[in-house]
């Protein structure tokens, strides 16, 4: 990461002592506190889910790009192969 910035909000979550007992733990084999642990995981998981809804839109806008241009053809490129 890069510059640490000011803390400004707050995430707070009620979770059963073993969702709990389980994260602090794996914090702990990590090497870091448990709000680090639950920010970066947060983070990881948030940046991945976005990436991917980004690709789906992607993907879909080109197929419909690809769509457009089969069902209306340019009469350019038409006459340009068949002079």
């Amino acid at each position: 990461m890069s510059h640490p910035t000011p803390k400004e909000a707050r995430l707070v979550a009620c979770v059963s002592q073993d969702v709990q007992e389980l994260v602090k733990n794996a914090a702990n084999l990590s090497g870091t506190t448990l709000s680090q642990f639950i920010v970066e995981a947060g983070t990881a998981k948030a940046r991945s889910i976005i990436d991917s809804e980004l690709r789906i839109k992607l993907t879909l806008e080109g197929a419909n790009a690809v769509f457009d241009a089969l069902e209306n053809p340019q009469l350019k490129s038409l006459r340009l192969r068949y002079p």
